[in-house]
């Protein structure tokens, strides 16, 4: 498959080393031929494949990588040897740094994502983690997890939710998000998916 984007001329204002990319193709909604994206210092920094894609001023460097569905925007800066991919999206001022790997969720506010700290969504429950505010992670955080405002998961500290409910982790205290179902203890009617699958199936086209 062809190139979907080429590094053009136009450097960095303050690193003059990383070039803005530009789009040569249609891959992901909302990128058309020539738009221009954020910046990188090598076309190792993104993945020609996929519709993986970097926004505004954000900025991939050194020997990182972004891959798969994975998108960075705003202004952030992914660099050191960080991986991101799978169906992750960095906004904001986040940072990503040294080894951190990152395949699901999101990565918001002014986060730090760091050391060998994984982010990841859960095997069981295939919910995904979120890390806000001045949120920093250097260990692993599996699930439905909220990492918020200054929390810091230290090295080698694992948090792996794999259930429905959200651990919401702020300071020094871990506190938990229920559904209403969830938090009542209300059973789930069997038969309302089959009802509703039975309307799709006879609905008329359109």
């Amino acid at each position: 498959m062809s190139q979907k984007y080429e590094i053009s001329e136009i450097a960095h204002p303050r690193y003059p080393w990383l070039h803005r990319i530009r789009a040569l193709r249609e891959f992901r909604p909302g990128v058309r031929p020539g738009d221009l994206g954020g910046y990188v210092q090598s076309e190792e920094n993104l993945s020609q494949e996929d519709v993986c894609w970097i926004f505004d001023d954000a900025i991939a460097c050194e020997g990182c990588l972004v891959d798969q569905q994975a998108i960075i925007a705003d202004s952030v800066v992914v660099r050191g040897s960080a991986f991101v991919s799978g169906t992750v999206a960095v906004r904001g001022n986040a940072i990503i740094d040294d080894h951190a790997i990152l395949m699901a969720g999101m990565v918001r506010g002014n986060a730090h994502v760091a050391g060998t700290a994984e982010i990841v969504a859960s095997m069981e429950s295939g919910e995904a983690p979120l890390v806000e505010g001045h949120a920093s992670v250097y260990g692993d955080v599996t699930g439905a997890v909220k990492v918020k405002d200054t929390a810091v998961i230290l090295p080698g500290v694992t948090i792996d939710n794999p259930t429905k409910d959200i651990f919401v982790v702020q300071q020094d205290k871990v506190t938990v998000e229920r559904n209403y179902h969830r938090l009542n203890g209300i059973p789930q009617n069997p038969n309302k998916q089959q009802e509703t699958k039975r309307k799709r199936r006879f609905e008329p086209e359109r």
